[in-house]
Parts: C-alpha cells; structure tokens; sequence
C-alpha cells in the first residue's frame, strides 16, 4: 500500500512528478523491488536541478543535463527566467544548432 502523495500543482512540481513517474516505469521494467522504486520515486521528487553535478552524466540524461546547464548559464548572466525556460525548451526539443562549449 502507498501512502498518499499529494501531486504538486505548480509547474515544477508537476513536471517533477512526471519525470519520477517515467523513472518508476523504468525501474519496474528493470526488475527493481519496491523499495528500490520507492526509493528512487523520493530522489526525484527531491531533485534539485540547479544542481548540475547530481545530474547523472549517462546518454539517457545527455540532453537534459545540456539544457539544465545552459538554463543556469543563462540565468546566471541574466537572463529572465522566461528566456532561461525557452533556452531549456529549444534545447529538450532538438530546435539548437548542436554548438555546445558549457558541457
């Protein structure tokens, strides 16, 4: 039985638990115990994604990483955070040119 979770209803949150979800899903299809996609369940929940370095450097994370890490470089020189978030999503949708020197 799972206890109750509430699901976020702020942006971040939401797309949090979407990516945990997808994670959950991956682990199932892995074989991991419950405790093993609970546990993994809770990391994502607690993401902190101006965290580069938590990001996990594997191909299935490659273009995620990419995008958290020029959103940060682009709010860290100033960049509204609207420009920041559309820097993020051309990266996550394939609509950049490939040039990357942040990695």
């Amino acid at each position: 039985m799972h206890p109750k979770f509430e699901i976020p209803t702020d942006p971040h949150g939401k797309h949090r638990y979407e990516s945990a979800m997808k994670h959950v899903e991956a682990a199932k299809k892995a074989g991991k115990s419950s405790d093993e996609i609970h546990a993994i369940f809770k990391k994502v929940m607690e993401f902190n994604p101006m965290d580069i370095e938590s990001i996990p450097q594997d191909e299935a994370h490659a273009k995620y990483r990419t995008a958290m890490v020029h959103m940060k470089k682009a709010l860290e020189s100033g960049k509204s955070a609207d420009e920041a978030h559309e820097t993020f999503r051309k990266i996550m949708n394939g609509e950049t040119s490939g040039h990357c020197h942040h990695k």
